[in-house]
Parts: structure tokens; C-alpha cells; sequence
């Protein structure tokens, strides 16, 4: 009986999510497509519901889209190979908006409370 050595299988990074939350999609696609464009629809969306129970989930849903997509910027501007500029404002922007996700999420499930 022969020893072979074990393999130890590495996670797949072939799905989109996984590509994305990694940072390899790219700054441009994460920043405007999942950043902006993701960031769009649901605020639309937010905006055309009038249902309070409602409202408080598509925004806690929101908050934490938005905060896994700022961790995506944030990998995808540290892996950016353009101009150190570009870089730093989307870090910038990421910084901000995980505050703002944050503060949704700590926030307003205290202020539903009070309803």
C-alpha cells in the first residue's frame, strides 16, 4: 500500500459571487455595475413600496447588499493596476458607504422598534 499525500481541495473561485466578493472582477464592473447599478435598482424599488414591514426589510436586504459590494470595491481597488487615484476614491466611497450600511443596519430595527 502506497502513502500518496492527501490533496487539499481549494474553494472554487468560479462563481460570479465568489469572483466578485474577491475583488476579481475588476474595479470598473464591481464599482458601476454591482456598486451603482445594484445600488439603482434597489433604491428604486425602496422608493416605490409603501408598506412600512416592507420598507424595513428592503432596507436591511440593502444594507447588507451594500456592505458585501464596499468589501468588493474595497478587494477590486486594492487589486486595480490603473491609476492610484481611481483606487483611492472608491475606497473612499466603499469607507462611506459601509458606514452608512451600518448605521441602517443598528439603526433602524431601533427606530421599528418604537412602531
Amino acid at each position: 500500500m502506497s502513502m500518496e499525500p492527501l490533496s487539499v481541495a481549494k474553494p472554487k473561485e468560479d462563481g460570479m459571487i465568489c469572483r466578485l466578493v474577491t475583488g476579481k472582477i475588476g474595479l470598473v464592473d464591481t464599482f458601476w455595475g454591482a456598486y451603482m447599478l445594484g445600488g439603482m435598482l434597489f433604491n428604486i424599488t425602496i422608493a416605490a413600496v409603501n408598506d412600512t414591514d416592507v420598507l424595513f426589510i428592503l432596507n436591511m436586504l440593502y444594507a447588507v447588499y451594500i456592505l458585501i459590494v464596499c468589501i468588493a470595491v474595497w478587494k477590486a481597488a486594492s487589486l486595480f493596476q490603473g491609476k492610484i487615484y481611481w483606487a483611492i476614491l472608491a475606497k473612499i466611497v466603499a469607507a462611506l458607504s459601509i458606514v452608512h450600511g451600518l448605521i441602517l443596519l443598528i439603526a433602524l430595527p431601533i427606530a421599528m422598534m418604537g412602531h
